[in-house]
Parts: structure tokens; C-alpha cells; sequence
């Protein structure tokens, strides 16, 4: 694979965001853990504990583990970078905002993810929250996720070329996996040819919360409400249904593609299911246009499964933001407050495991426009049949 030239990204002007976001809160700083405000702010792959934080003047400086720090400060953008060993972190944060005049002041933090489905990677854990209390006993500590995922929220021209060739890349995989699904293959053999097509097209990191790349077949895809399947040694059989759910990394970007696949011929249950779960999908990619409240989308997709009888088998989560990491708004639940908005990029969900007789998951990658959602992958959010 060639090297890939992407339009260069704007570091100091998303500080400068950032800044400006703070000072219209009335706020002092950010103190980002995430891997999203990790990746975002540093430009650096960074998996281990650390913080870059912003002050509403626009410094910004990063603090990070000692025994990785070498490789992020060369790699990363940001000019001052602080080590810190064992439990420092809390410890080297107060001192970073303490040097820059905000100790006393009012700092967010990355406490939790309202509307989230689940827990961010890089949250502020428990203790260090406490630790942060006792050494700022002059701050005003709060949660100030929603400060910068506003920022991050609508995606420049640069990080479009980014999440452009990370679904690509997923593309790719897919169609290596579903050329290698065949009755007696194991999942761990189709995700390692899933893989080694990722890596050999650029991808950098499987995102690794469920296991990297999953592959699930039979009974392991009607896990009720499952949507974890990591790979395993159980051979693929006839006659059911198949999950291949990749996670690529393109210079820091993401891509989450999951489409169903069927390998031999469905029973009249399963069958039922395909229909319901395909007209979901089209319910729900059509549903995303501009001024829309994720909520009323929400609503279609539920409506949508009522109708086919699979109310109890299917999840009222749609989906997710993409940028640096997956765990990022607009969440598509109905606790979103999002209104769709043309340059947010989503992985669109669609979910319906029944057990004993199968499940489907979409993780769709695409681009909100004036027009509505436009897919950044090729292959088309239905359920690919493969003759046994």
C-alpha cells in the first residue's frame, strides 16, 4: 500500500476551539483523559493514562505515562509534555494547571457521557477523581465532556479524508471476510484474514474494547441483546447467520462496520428476521436527514421493529459518533438532544439477536450532507447470502 497524503489537520486551531469553548462557559480549563480528547488534541496514539489539558487563554500542554512517553512526545503535536510514573497523574495535572493559573479555578473534566450506552475509554476513574479533589481543594471541578465533544462534534475536511478511507479500509476486510466464511472455517481463521487485509491496507490498532476484530456465527450470534462476539475456535456451519464486525484505525481515525451475513438458506424464521432487520437498516439510514432530532429517528427504527413482531428481540440503540474514538456523539438512542447535522459522521446501528435462531448487526459508517446520511462504505447495509 502506498502512503496516503491526507490534508494536514489544524492542531493550534482546535486548541483554539477548544479555548473558545471555555471562556464562553465562564470556565478556566479542560482536562481531557479520554482517548478521544487524547487522540483529538495530541495527535498521537496514546492508550495509556494521560491528560492534555486546555486553559481558556489557549495554552494547552499534555501530561503522560513515563514509559510511553518518549514515543508520543515525538510523535505527538503538542510542546510540553509532562512524565509521570505509577499513580502520578492526578499529581502532574495539578501542577500542569497550577504552572498555568487555573488551580483555583473552574476545570472540566471527562466524568461521563450523558446519553451514552456505555462507558467512554479514558473516563476519569473514581479515585482519581477524589485525588483531583483533595490536591485542587480551590476548584470547581465538573464534568466538561460535552465542552469539547461539541467541538468535535462536526468533522473538518481533513478528518472526512480520514474517516473516508478508514471505512474504505473496513471495506476491504469485509469483503476478505465474507469471501473466507465457508462451512468448517473457524471465526479465529476469518478474523485473521480480516486482519492481515486491514493491516496490509493501513489500518494501525483493531479498536480493542470487544475483543479487536469479532467474528460470530450460529448460536453466538443470538445472544439476546449480544453485541459482543469475539472470535473463537467453533467452526462455522451451514444454514446460519455470521457477524463480522471490524474496528480500523486510519492515522488516528475510525471506522466500525458490521453487515450480516447468511451462510446457506434461512429458515422461515430467519427469514422473517432478515426482512425486519433490512427494512430497520433502510428506516433508519433514509430517517438521518438535516434538522431531524436523533430522538424522532429513534422512534422510526422502534416503530419499525414493532411492526415485524421483533420488539423484544431488538435493541433501541441505532448507533454512535465516529472521529478518534467510538464511544463519541451523537449517540442515536432516545436520549440523544442531537439534532442531525450535515459534517457529523455516524456508525449506524441496527440490532436483532433472537436465540436459537440467529442474530445481524449493522455498524454502518456514514457522512450527514445537506441531503441526508451518505455511506462511506461500498458494501450495501443487507444481509449477504454465501451458498453452503
Amino acid at each position: 500500500m502506498t502512503a496516503l497524503n491526507f490534508p494536514p489537520i489544524d492542531f493550534p486551531a482546535r486548541i483554539a476551539a477548544v479555548a473558545a469553548r471555555l471562556r464562553r462557559e465562564g470556565a478556566d480549563a479542560y482536562v481531557g483523559t479520554r482517548q478521544a480528547a487524547l487522540h483529538y488534541l495530541h495527535g498521537a496514539f496514546m492508550p495509556w493514562r494521560g491528560a492534555v489539558i486546555v486553559t481558556a487563554d489557549g495554552a494547552c500542554e499534555t501530561v503522560y505515562w513515563a514509559m510511553d512517553a518518549s514515543r508520543v512526545r515525538e510523535e505527538g503535536t503538542v510542546g510540553t509534555l509532562t512524565e509521570f510514573w505509577f499513580d502520578g497523574m492526578t499529581e502532574a495535572i495539578r501542577e500542569t494547571l497550577a504552572r498555568l493559573g487555573a488551580a483555583d479555578g473552574r476545570v472540566g473534566l471527562d466524568l461521563s457521557h450523558p446519553g451514552a450506552a456505555q462507558i467512554a475509554p479514558g473516563m476519569l476513574t473514581a479515585s482519581e477523581y477524589l485525588d483531583l479533589q483533595s490536591k485542587l481543594p480551590g476548584a470547581k471541578l465538573e464534568n466538561g465532556t460535552r465542552w469539547i465533544d461539541d467541538v468535535m462534534l462536526i468533522k473538518s475536511p481533513a478528518e472526512i479524508a480520514r474517516l473516508k478511507q478508514a471505512a474504505l479500509v473496513s471495506d476491504i476486510g469485509f469483503r476478505a471476510g465474507l469471501a473466507a466464511v465457508r462451512p468448517g472455517v473457524t471465526e479465529n481463521h476469518v478474523a485473521g484474514v480480516i486482519e492481515q487485509a486491514i493491516r496490509d491496507h493501513g489500518s494501525t490498532w483493531a479498536w480493542a474494547i470487544t475483543g479487536g476484530t469479532e467474528v460470530g456465527s450460529g448460536p453466538r450470534t443470538g445472544f439476546l441483546r449480544g453485541v459482543t462476539q469475539q472470535a473463537t475456535d467453533r467452526p462455522i456451519g451451514r444454514d446460519e447467520f455470521v457477524i463480522l464486525d471490524l474496528h480500523p484505525m486510519i492515522d488516528l481515525y475510525l471506522a466500525d462496520t458490521s453487515i450480516p451475513v447468511f451462510l446457506g438458506k434461512p429458515s422461515a424464521r430467519q427469514a422473517a428476521m432478515i426482512d425486519c432487520w433490512e427494512d430497520v437498516a433502510a428506516t433508519m439510514l433514509a430517517g438521518l436527514t438535516p434538522g431531524r432530532p436523533i430522538a424522532e429517528c429513534v422512534k422510526e427504527g422502534i416503530a419499525t421493529f414493532a411492526k415485524h413482531g421483533f420488539s423484544d428481540f431488538s435493541l433501541p440503540l441505532f448507533g454512535h459518533g465516529l472521529g478518534t474514538c467510538a464511544r463519541t456523539r451523537p449517540f442515536l438512542n432516545l436520549r440523544s438532544d442531537d439534532v442531525v447535522q450535515p459534517g457529523m459522521v455516524v456508525a449506524l446501528g441496527t440490532h436483532l439477536y433472537v436465540p436459537d435462531a440467529g442474530g445481524m448487526r449493522l455498524e454502518f459508517p456514514a457522512m450527514i450532507t445537506e441531503r441526508g446520511a451518505e455511506p462511506l462504505v461500498e458494501t450495501p447495509p443487507k444481509v449477504h447470502r454465501v451458498a453452503a
